[in-house]
């Protein structure tokens, strides 16, 4: 799925048409929007590097990748998502 913005100004750069790298201050941040968390994913690249910050935006979005094709998810659990888990798990056991 593509990015929801589609125009870019020059210190921002899309990655793999579903994330991007912008400069925020001195240095280079990632961030990609998640679908199924409703939340984008953000990280801080460390770098001031523009080709440096490419390359860590692309490690970081294949490894998100990756890890969403696993099944797992970026953020943990909420509160209510937990308790949710658990209410089911003590009503697996009580029947």
């Amino acid at each position: 799925m593509p990015l929801k913005k589609q125009k870019y100004n020059e210190e921002q750069i899309p990655i793999f048409d579903e994330a991007s790298i912008y400069k925020r201050g001195a240095y280079w941040h990632f961030r990609m929007w998640l679908n199924n968390e409703r939340k984008y994913a953000r990280k801080s690249l460390r770098t001031r590097s523009k080709t440096t910050a490419i390359e860590k935006g692309k490690e970081a979005y294949l490894e998100i990748f990756a890890n969403r094709k696993m099944g797992k998810t970026y953020f943990s659990l909420t509160t209510k998502e937990g308790v949710n888990h658990y209410l089911e798990h003590i009503d697996m056991e009580i029947k």
